[in-house]
């Protein structure tokens, strides 16, 4: 019987020599395993490795998405309330009470804007914010998406940081194009806005929950984001990190996880360590830290996430991507037979290059995870090398099972906010929405 290190030195050893080549001498694979969905043993299959821990890199995500579903539903939406009071010549002061919305940003902030210009509010003389109201002007865009989510040691810097964006972006003038091009794709959903809105804000502060108090004479609003499955799918289609992370520290951060998928998947250090939600380093680059979990662990999360999403109603493409049906995602360039049969996940770091998710095949669908090595900093074709033996393993995984069977889906269009998000009244809003 071989060793489990020795069997693991063989396994890299005979997966290098198998690919080597002057651009591609440090790409082979770690692990790849799958499972028949509608196993009723749940056995999973794959090569040796599927019991070791890997880096995850994005495929982080799909865990993140499992238990921000479990935790919060995924019809669950962030509340973030307006308390407006009328002051003299036709301004007004709004204390925004946030919920810590993953996804509130630029765009999210013109929706408001356009909604506050709806109730013929534009001008504001004093906008406070309390510790909960989280804004990044660049929540869905570069370099955001992909880089370092800001993590703030006290309440007062991150106070700073959403006072200054605030200041600088919210209440300035609205960049015409990129407004534009929002509102026709609200107009997509069935969302109206405004033509050309503003605001004038005179002052911004930062007031503590604790520390406001409601004036009499104060409406309070509350602007609705989208149900959780779109902040979800959006996640997914860019492979964004600022989502990911703030919701991985909203539900608690990594002791909170050690418990949760003890308690839901029976599993410990040996089965998977997270320190993040998006699966970007969390060490220094001399010293990279990284979320790890084995091939099989990640089967068992899809297979979880599924049931789940069934249960509501849901399935896997209304959180992840479809390739070639979502076409600005991760996945969106992705043909063959893997073209509207694949829902899948991306994953690239340094020492990674992954994907997980779920194929249709004319014998059923089928779970899998593979998982590359890579040393991207050795040379910058390894990711390229290492994505495309991915797409000929799952197509070869789609081909012995009979082929590709192309899923129904309408490619969607994961907005901030839909039609339930208008500013309504506190007392008017009911559960019934989703």
């Amino acid at each position: 019987m071989i060793p489990a290190l020795a069997k693991k030195i063989l396994h890299v050893t005979v997966g290098t020599l198998l690919i080597s080549s002057a651009a591609s001498a440090k790409v082979y694979l770690n692990s790849m395993c799958h499972m028949a969905a509608n196993s009723k043993t749940q056995q999973i299959q794959g090569d040796d490795n599927k019991d070791d821990k890997f880096p995850l890199a994005s495929i982080s995500k799909v865990v993140t998405t499992l238990w921000a579903i479990d935790r919060l539903g995924p019809d669950y939406r962030f509340q973030t309330k307006l308390h407006i009071t009328p002051t003299a010549n036709g301004s007004y002061d709004i204390h925004i009470e946030g919920s810590r919305d993953p996804l509130f940003g630029r765009n999210m902030s013109y929706f408001l804007i356009s909604e506050l210009n709806r109730m013929k509010i534009t001008k504001i003389e004093k906008l406070t914010f309390d510790e909960n109201f989280l804004l990044a002007w660049l929540a869905e865009e570069k370099p955001m998406i992909g880089g370092t989510t800001p993590k703030y040691d006290t309440v007062e810097q991150q106070a700073s940081v959403v006072r200054a964006t605030l200041t600088s972006s919210f209440a300035t003038a609205i960049n015409p194009g990129y407004y534009t091009i929002l509102k026709t794709k609200a107009a997509r959903i069935g969302v109206q806005m405004s033509i050309r809105p503003k605001v004038d804000v005179r002052t911004v502060s930062f007031v503590k929950k604790a520390e406001f108090q409601k004036n009499e004479k104060a409406t309070t609003m509350v602007l609705l984001s989208a149900p959780l499955k779109t902040i979800l799918k959006r996640m997914n289609n860019q492979s964004n990190n600022y989502i990911a992370d703030n919701l991985f520290w909203n539900l608690g951060g990594t002791e909170a996880f050690n418990a949760y998928i003890a308690g839901k998947m029976q599993a410990d250090e040996t089965d998977i360590v997270f320190h993040n939600g998006s699966g970007n380093n969390e060490g220094s680059v001399a010293k990279p830290v990284y979320n790890e979990a084995t091939c099989e662990m990640m089967i068992k999360v899809l297979y979880s996430l599924d049931k789940s999403l069934s249960a509501k109603g849901y399935d896997l493409s209304d959180v992840m991507a479809v390739a070639a049906k979502d076409k600005s995602s991760t996945v969106g360039g992705y043909g063959g037979v893997m073209a509207g049969s694949t829902t899948a996940k991306t994953g690239s770091v340094n020492k990674a290059k992954t994907l997980m998710g779920s194929v249709s095949t004319k014998n059923g669908e089928i779970y899998f995870a593979v998982l590359m090595h890579t040393d991207y900093d050795k040379s910058r074709s390894d990711w390229g090398v290492a994505s495309q033996q991915i797409k000929n393993k799952v197509s070869q995984l789609i081909n012995q099972n009979g082929g590709p069977k192309v899923i129904k889906y309408t490619e969607q269009l994961p907005l901030p906010f839909d039609k339930y998000s208008y500013l309504t009244k506190v007392n008017t809003i009911t559960t019934a929405k989703k």
